[in-house]
């Protein structure tokens, strides 16, 4: 059995590409973003695809990596298939993350296709390309997104800089790679759990940008936590 959602809006792209079945989403080349990861008896891993359109696509494909339902903890299903849940339900939230174009499973096989967002680079290349002040903004941006999810106790999972896209002229965020979301027992738990992996991947941020993500962490979950007390954004984001 296999189970096929399609996004309304791309179906027809899709189905221009032939790409509305998943034989063909699985035969696509294996030209890999990012190399196969071998883990507990399966595999997982990234290719780019380009449509007829122009458009770029991310093709995640994966065997045997599974994850136990939150709700159903005696069922587990692939981990890309609780990345297509969170995708949907922070879109629905305004929170922003990359648009999911098609999901696929089928036996221990699953699919997830996203797009690639034109002219977006991952945070840790945007910081070596712009100054301070853009940088204080961009920092700015994602950690308001980041409160939005831990006041409603989510966890990005793998909050790392190469998981946070920004556009380099509008400064536009996006949040991406998201197989371990999760739902935690209270904010603090899934702030601090972010903030650290944030703090232990960004080692360019500025001195006052790390003391502040260092007191956020500290006090997460905290009724007295600190306020977001960063230079005013000139964009009044």
């Amino acid at each position: 059995m296999t189970l096929t959602f399609i996004a309304p809006s791309w179906h027809s792209v899709l189905a221009r590409n032939a790409l509305t079945e998943f034989d063909a989403m699985w035969s696509l080349p294996c030209d890999w973003v990012e190399a196969p990861n071998y883990r507990r008896g399966g595999w997982s891993g990234v290719t780019r695809h380009q449509l007829d359109t122009g458009q770029w696509v991310y093709v995640k494909r994966q065997q045997n990596q599974r994850r136990r339902l939150p709700q159903q903890f005696w069922q587990k299903r692939p981990t890309y298939f609780h990345e297509f849940l969170a995708l949907q339900r922070l879109k629905s939230a305004a929170i922003p993350v990359v648009d999911c174009l098609y999901y696929g499973e089928r036996a221990d096989a699953a699919i997830l296709v996203t797009l690639a967002p034109p002219d977006y680079i991952d945070l840790a290349v945007f910081a070596r390309k712009h100054n301070a002040t853009q940088l204080t903004i961009v920092m700015m941006r994602l950690l308001r997104v980041l409160r939005r999810l831990h006041r409603q106790r989510w966890q990005h999972g793998a909050c790392y800089p190469a998981h946070v896209l920004v556009h380099p002229v509008t400064l536009k965020i996006m949040l991406l790679d998201l197989e371990r979301f999760r739902k935690r027992l209270s904010m603090g738990a899934a702030a601090r759990s972010d903030f650290s992996q944030l703090l232990r991947r960004s080692d360019f941020l500025t001195p006052a940008i790390r003391a502040h993500l260092h007191e956020l962490y500290e006090s997460a979950g905290r009724r007295n936590a600190p306020v977001f007390s960063l230079p005013r954004d000139p964009r009044n984001v």
